[in-house]
């Protein structure tokens, strides 16, 4: 009777062992994929900050160094003198800043009235202007150059806004059209009934509703804008327009050898992006939460 029971209480232990095992991988197996993901994602830009603070004659020397041994800012200094910084940046925050706030407030017209508005076509127009910010850049820059040529917006700062404000509009109206959905229209109704407008619902009862989708979608612009290259190369022409992603190829050559100097590019590149990395660091939880409220509500 014992070796009975002792033999059929062997494949339970072995499957209960076979259970432990399974509970046991599976979160090792989440923390491997996530440190593959933290290697993926932060070693070019580890690479990058090694690159800038790196003498240019101890970078690329063999075999190569992964740990910064020649710690200078000759590579800041060179830059400083070869791209006119301060310009840059301030070209960079008011087009950002610009575009970012006229992306929201068109935005906020567009989706109330995509997500309360019926009329005919709206759903067509609505995934028109979705599968629009889907374009590649290459099919409409030629067009769109001849337009602003013609329109003298070539190389002014008023050119670079709408330009940006065209390409963050598409996917920024069909993400706050989504919140505009979840405000309950008994709101509104109720306002209308106590007499209140248009603009007064909008202002007054949607909005502040929508203030934490709005603040972490002008977030998600202003970085957009900010990191944007490929518009201001084509329609940018002299130092009154150049943003700072631009300045990257400008720091890039080496004016006296005509040779690609990384250890400058490197520089310039952390120069372009710190800003970003830390407005994106302090407001993570706003831009976190924002994400989550839509997701949380759906």
């Amino acid at each position: 009777m014992g070796l009975r029971l002792e033999a059929a209480a062997a494949p339970h232990s072995v499957r209960s062992q076979r259970g432990a095992w399974r509970q046991r991988l599976g979160p090792i197996a989440l923390y491997v994929l996530l440190a593959i993901f933290v290697v993926i994602t932060f070693a070019p830009i580890y690479w990058i900050i090694l690159s800038a603070v790196t003498p240019i004659d101890k970078l690329f020397q063999v075999p190569l160094n992964y740990f910064p041994s020649h710690f200078s800012l000759v590579n800041f200094q060179s830059v400083a003198g070869l791209v006119p910084l301060g310009t840059e940046f301030l070209n960079s925050a008011v087009i950002s800043s610009a575009s970012a706030v006229i992306t929201v407030l068109v935005c906020l017209l567009a989706a109330y009235a995509f997500a309360r508005l019926k009329f005919p076509g709206s759903n067509i127009l609505f995934l028109g202007i979705l599968l629009s910010g889907f374009l590649p850049a290459v099919s409409t820059i030629i067009p769109l150059f001849q337009m602003f040529q013609g329109a003298g917006l070539i190389d002014t700062k008023v050119g670079l806004i709408v330009l940006y404000v065209n390409l963050l509009l598409p996917t920024s109206v069909w993400f706050l059209a989504g919140f505009v959905r979840q405000v309950p229209y008994e709101m509104e109704e109720a306002a209308q009934v106590d007499g209140a407008g248009f603009w007064t619902i909008l202002f007054t009862i949607v909005t502040p509703v929508l203030r934490p989708a709005l603040a972490t979608l002008f977030l998600i612009d202003l970085i957009t804008a900010w990191d944007e290259f490929f518009t201001p190369l084509i329609f940018s022409r002299s130092d009154a327009t150049t943003t700072l992603t631009l300045g990257i190829t400008q720091a890039a050559t080496d004016p006296v050898h005509q040779q690609v100097i990384w250890g400058f590019e490197a520089a310039m590149g952390l120069i372009a992006i710190a800003p970003v990395f830390i407005l994106a660091l302090v407001f993570q939880k706003q831009i976190v939460e924002g994400l989550m409220a839509g997701a949380l509500k759906g």
